[in-house]
């Protein structure tokens, strides 16, 4: 994220062929049009890792083993045309997959498993009316594939967990617990979620800003989901339990500063990361959740050189070259006029925040936030690219690195996968292009229609130097 915050990956100096590594290529012709290609990736708790690629025609199956070499393959008669993407997947007890494929509005979902031992594949139809609730999200967790809903009446979450075959439908209460907006007015949880929509977000991964600078936001950890609010009093956390659907709450303050000003957090590693900002200040700050103890509060006032970071103060537009600005004063200026956020990734040898705001210049409004369950499947697996018109994107900005007490390392930052993906595509023309974490590395996917093949390359980041 050095140039480019406003999309996931960034243009760096640095060579293509420096921090990746080719994998495997496998030999294949996509018929028809692009508009029915798709690449789906996924990792089962044996570590294989397996590519779902369709076409017009065919669903092809690729498995490949803990070390990443071809093992297997199945194909299959793509679904009739009211399945309309891959949405998601889950694993079986022995690691085969399913793929679930669903409609636009997700009333009808299929179900297809690869049993990689008898080289065959079962078929299950669900269907759904959803009358009167809304499609929020979609996540693959736990061998599970979950579709979280918004019942239009009540103050709750709806879970359709499936799995082997078989559905599971669970209800989250929140009507017990009490929410504020913003402005600090008293608000229900129905309100709030359809005001601010709820984002997704995968700490695996460098998230750019426009996707964190939402106030609501979702996040996965093994069985837990945590959800958080974000106010100008406080962040409200919610952790519910997605074995027994518990809710346990906790409650930060929000930070204070002289004059008041915009605000924001970020869930990772079970630290919330807090930040708030005017035209003359800003504060950043780091609470241990399992505490609930302040870890470290830094503050910058215009007449600052923000000591506590590690990038210069940079402003960007669309992809035009970022500049550098000149001092706080100007910085915290442009900052208050963008929606306020910051995202955290744990590096090498560091945890790397990032500070900004992100704001439309075509237009007075803020950005799109809460990007609905639709729109987020036609990301899935990391291209994020299509769905926002970059040049009318601003974004401003600083890096720091901390060590896992919050303490300012002054030390260079190292280049991330991230950045060498980036260069990678800028250089190549690329199709259906997915990123994945796997092990300690990332993995880029595509689809070459030159050699006919689908790939894969291992990226990785490359350590700070000391």
């Amino acid at each position: 994220m050095k140039k480019l915050l406003f999309t996931l990956f960034v243009l760096t100096t640095f060579s293509a062929s420096f921090g990746q590594t080719l994998l495997n290529s496998h030999a294949m012709k996509l018929r028809g049009s692009r508009n029915n290609h798709q690449i789906l990736n996924a990792v089962n708790l044996q570590k294989e890792v397996f590519a779902f690629v369709t076409d017009k025609e065919k669903v092809t199956a690729l498995k490949y083993n803990r070390a990443l070499f071809f093992s297997d393959s199945i194909s299959m008669n793509r679904p009739e045309k009211d399945f309309e993407f891959m949405a998601g997947y889950s694993f079986e007890n022995n690691g085969n997959p399913r793929i679930y494929w669903a409609s636009s509005d997700f009333k009808k979902i299929q179900s297809v498993m690869f049993d990689f031992e008898s080289n065959t594949t079962k078929v299950d139809n669900f269907q759904f009316a959803f009358t009167d609730e809304s499609i929020l999200n979609t996540f693959s967790e736990n061998n599970l594939f979950f579709i979280l809903t918004l019942p239009k009446k009540e103050d709750q979450l709806k879970i359709y967990a499936f799995r082997k075959g078989e559905i599971y439908e669970r209800t989250i209460d929140f009507s017990a617990n009490k929410f504020i907006d913003e402005k600090g007015k008293t608000i229900t949880f129905q309100e709030l979620i359809r005001k601010n929509g709820l984002e997704l977000i995968d700490t695996k991964l460098l998230n750019p800003l426009f996707q964190s600078v939402g106030k609501s936001k979702m996040y996965i950890e093994g069985a837990k989901m945590i959800l958080t609010f974000d106010s100008g009093i406080q962040t409200q956390i919610l952790q519910v339990d997605l074995n027994s659907f518990s809710v346990t709450e906790q409650v930060i303050p929000q930070l204070i500063l002289v004059k008041s000003g915009k605000f924001n957090s970020y869930f990772h590693q079970n630290k919330l990361y807090q930040v708030k900002t005017n035209a003359e200040e800003l504060a950043l700050a780091a609470t241990d959740l399992k505490s609930g103890e302040l870890v470290k509060k830094y503050y910058a006032e215009t007449k600052d050189t923000i000591s506590f970071r590690n990038s210069p103060l940079f402003s960007q537009t669309g992809n035009q070259k970022a500049r550098v600005m000149k001092n706080t004063k100007k910085f915290l200026q442009r900052l208050a006029n963008t929606d306020v956020g910051l995202s955290v990734y744990k590096t090498p040898n560091a945890t790397m925040v990032t500070v900004g705001g992100v704001r439309s210049v075509s237009s007075t409004g803020g950005i799109m936030i809460g990007i609905s369950a639709g729109v987020a499947m036609a990301a899935t697996g990391g291209d994020f690219s299509s769905l926002f018109n970059e040049e009318s994107l601003q974004s401003t900005y600083f890096e720091s690195l901390f060590d896992d007490k919050f303490e300012h390392q002054n030390k260079p930052q190292g280049s991330l996968a991230t950045d060498f993906i980036a260069q990678f595509m800028a250089e190549n023309d690329l199709n259906l292009q997915t990123v994945f974490p796997y092990k300690d590395y990332f993995i880029l996917s595509y689809y070459d229609s030159k050699k006919k093949e689908f790939v894969m390359r291992k990226f990785e980041d490359i350590s700070e130097s000391n």
